[in-house]
């Protein structure tokens, strides 16, 4: 009889299927990290608007506990970031109707000419763009207003940071 050779090592059709197995599942993979980097840009520029908008109540709290109410409508001129502690790490500063695509993604500017707070993401496959065809999310400082009495001016009643056009940003 003769000695049957043992076979080491695996045909070029085995090693071409472990390839393709390999790069599908990497492609998965590379999907899922995309899609949860994306999250975590949203999840982030969310929670610094939320921080904003706590700042703006302390701010408000502020001028009560001293009295003065009556500047009110100062705080509806201000620039939201200055009501945080420190600015993000990703503000960029304060222009003049910049071009935002001079600017870097990822990052918030206030547009003084606009009175606009803006974020521009970086990741942003599912956020579907404005009416103005831009990936570009915009909050604005509004003064809640009330009319005055006896052809007296109208006096503001509070402030709130909104949104300047609703987004549409499902990532999940």
């Amino acid at each position: 009889m003769a000695a049957l050779k043992k076979q080491t090592g695996g045909t070029l059709l085995e090693l071409a299927v472990a390839g393709i197995v390999i790069g599908i599942i990497a492609t998965v993979f590379l999907g899922y990290m995309l899609r949860y980097q994306e999250v975590a840009e949203k999840t982030v520029m969310e929670t610094t608007v939320i921080n904003m908008r706590t700042g703006l109540k302390w701010r408000i709290a502020e001028l009560m506990v001293q009295d003065k109410m009556r500047d009110l409508a100062v705080v509806a001129q201000e620039n939201p970031i200055n009501w945080l502690a420190a600015a993000p790490s990703n503000y960029l500063g304060e222009f003049d109707n910049p071009a935002p695509e001079s600017l870097q993604p990822g990052s918030w500017y206030y547009d003084n000419g606009r009175r606009q707070l803006v974020y521009l993401p970086d990741r942003s496959y599912h956020l579907k763009p404005g009416p103005d065809g831009e990936k570009i999310i915009r909050f604005r400082v509004t003064a809640k207003t009330h009319p005055g009495e006896n052809g007296a001016p109208a006096r503001v009643e509070g402030v709130t940071l909104s949104l300047v056009i609703p987004y549409d940003w499902p990532v999940f």
